[in-house]
């Protein structure tokens, strides 16, 4: 979405933001020409915004390496947006408990632009594997947590976004209609969008929308795992529905 005609928006804040964005949550410290890379800002801007962000405390830079992580103010705020979250405590226990249940990977994802932005990860004790974590995007247009969202939120605000963010996806307008018309349909049936290798061919996975007053759009909860270890029918039959019926508890928080 372009802002630049809109007096209001400050774009050295923007540019600012893009480059606390840039970290990801397996990275090690970056550098200016890496973070300029990820944002496609010029490294003399990045080396301006990156100083004055590790003088407010946003960035720490590790001089020896002369590249940056981000600071303690930047995971204060991560700190205390997880705390404003009032359904959280309890939503924890009851992931925690599906995914041992389940023996799958569940996770709680919220709209970033046109990725699905994992905030918070569940998986059975002793999991043999991790390949997902917070702080992970996962694609807004293929995946059954973005397709959960796009099911959920108004005709109108779907158009919106396959207008700004629509030519990432890889995959055609129709196509993307055409999945968020059968998530729409299944959300509106079952409660939950099952979906079998929509975005890595061999990992199967369902999510439910939750609307909260706590959020001005909806939150997906999805559960996934490799198709050689929990089938589409084990989704669609139990684990779906198993899902559902913990958001339902979660949502009369």
């Amino acid at each position: 979405m372009d802002y630049k005609s809109d007096r209001r928006f400050a774009q050295t804040l923007a540019r600012g933001l893009q480059v606390l964005k840039a970290f990801r949550s397996d990275d090690g410290p970056l550098g200016n020409q890496e973070l300029s890379e990820r944002t496609g800002i010029p490294k003399s801007t990045i080396s301006r915004l990156t100083y004055t962000l590790s003088v407010l405390g946003y960035l720490e830079h590790l001089e020896s390496y002369e590249k940056y992580r981000l600071g303690a103010a930047a995971i204060s705020l991560g700190s205390i947006a997880n705390k404003t979250i009032p359904f959280m405590d309890t939503a924890a226990d009851m992931m925690q408990s599906l995914a041992e249940e389940v023996g799958a990977f569940v996770g709680l994802t919220m709209r970033d632009a046109d990725k699905m932005l994992i905030t918070h990860c569940w998986r059975p004790v002793n999991a043999a594997s991790v390949w997902l974590n917070v702080g992970f995007k996962l694609p807004l247009f293929t995946t059954s947590s973005g397709l959960a969202y796009l099911g959920a939120v108004r005709p109108a605000n779907v158009e919106a976004l396959v207008e700004n963010y629509g030519d990432s996806a890889g995959i055609s307008r129709e196509e993307i209609m055409k999945s968020v018309e059968a998530s729409r349909f299944q959300i509106e049936n079952y409660g939950f969008y099952s979906s079998a290798g929509s975005w890595t061919s061999d990992i199967n996975s369902a999510a439910v929308p939750l609307r909260s007053p706590s959020f001005s759009e909806p939150v997906t909860f999805v559960c996934g795992a490799p198709a050689a270890m929990i089938d589409m029918d084990r989704f669609n039959t139990e684990i779906g529905p198993k899902l559902v019926s913990r958001i339902k508890k979660i949502e009369v928080l």
